[in-house]
């Protein structure tokens, strides 16, 4: 299930546009997208399977390199 663009916006302003895991300096116009400078994507900190939310405080805000770590 994918946030919906609130919750999305919400956890980038909590981010500060960094990566939460690296701090790497991320690009907005760079969502989802698996190259480019400031490459990101929103996560769930807890799976859905595992009962984690569509909620800001489940969204995690991740580089791609991070991002590509958590599969």
């Amino acid at each position: 299930m994918a946030f919906s663009e609130t919750t999305v916006v919400t956890a980038w302003k909590n981010a500060g546009g960094k990566c939460e895991r690296c701090g790497k300096s991320l690009v907005w116009e760079n969502r989802g997208r698996e190259t480019g400078y400031g490459a990101w994507e929103a996560h769930h900190a807890t799976s859905v399977q595992s009962s984690g939310g569509d909620y800001p405080s489940n969204c995690k805000i991740l580089c791609w390199s991070c991002h590509k770590k958590t599969f």
